[in-house]
């Protein structure tokens, strides 16, 4: 056995997947009129209307498409649980963290929670590959400052950090528009840190692309570096580069509005069988942040 979904749940996905009860029946190897009968039981247990015809194509309510969306969040965390259920023992926790996290966050709490026990399994990705690979069932929660989809995930808030700008030479305050003759060094798309840039950037009428130019890097480490030789102006978490900040080898750019407190979450799939058993990671996480 490798679901534990209802099997007419199951069909549904492949009708929306395919489009065409005709297309899902063979890909489930049984006639179309069995995929009808199972979705017309499922409609009538449910009360609810699943499918509108179009000619030989389907097209999925609204209810039925947030009917998929759970099943496909729930089919996640039932693979979880079969597995659970063939080991001895209980399985690594599998941990993502953002690339800013894992930095300056994720050290600490790792060293807090192997002290206690934890068995873990880390990997450190930008927010929207993490995203992936929790609706993928690759990762069981995430560490993550961007945004993310309330319609997937649930989220544990962890408390917040400045977010700053940064330069290797001091400067009086300044209005936005003069930094635009900067050159800018940005996170890859997908990064948390890019969208909190680009998105206090739209509510204040600029873009990227106001700057004199732009350099993208996925590497924090990489960035702080470059900074250090003089090369451009970045924005990031200021935990990142507080070693520099002190001893004067870079500084916080005076710009108004800054710094930002951003919130910091551990989210994971909603209605996640598991999400009683991190709780103590989020109670270290935020003791680890000063929250």
């Amino acid at each position: 056995m490798e679901n534990l979904l209802d099997h007419r749940l199951m069909t549904l996905m492949v009708v929306a997947q395919t489009g065409s009860l005709t297309a899902a029946a063979q890909q489930l190897f049984i006639t179309q009129p069995a995929v009808s009968q199972q979705l017309a039981s499922l409609e009538a247990d449910l009360d609810v209307p699943l499918l509108v015809h179009h000619g030989r194509r389907v097209k999925l309510t609204p209810a039925a498409t947030e009917l998929v969306a759970y099943a496909k969040r729930l089919g996640q965390d039932n693979q979880a649980v079969l597995k659970r259920l063939r080991l001895a023992q209980t399985p690594p926790l599998r941990l993502g963290a953002t690339r800013s996290l894992g930095a300056f966050l994720l050290p600490q709490l790792l060293a807090k929670v192997i002290a206690a026990g934890y068995q873990l399994e880390v990997t450190i990705e930008n927010t929207a590959v993490l995203s992936q690979q929790l609706l993928a069932g690759q990762l069981d929660a995430a560490l993550i400052e961007g945004n993310y989809s309330r319609q997937d995930f649930a989220a544990a808030p962890l408390g917040s950090a400045p977010f700053v700008g940064v330069a290797a030479q001091p400067g009086a305050p300044v209005a936005l528009p003069a930094l635009f003759d900067q050159l800018l060094i940005v996170r890859e798309v997908g990064s948390g840190t890019r969208e909190i840039l680009t998105t206090w950037l739209a509510a204040h009428n600029a873009q990227l692309s106001d700057f004199r130019q732009t350099l993208a890097l996925s590497s924090p480490t990489a960035i702080i570096e470059l900074l250090k030789q003089g090369v451009g102006i970045s924005f990031m978490y200021r935990a990142l580069v507080v070693n520099e900040l002190a001893r004067g080898a870079l500084f916080e750019l005076p710009l108004a509005g800054f710094p930002l407190e951003h919130p910091l979450n551990l989210i994971y799939l909603k209605e996640s069988s598991f999400a009683a058993e991190f709780g103590p990671l989020v109670a270290t996480a935020r003791e680890v942040l000063g929250n």
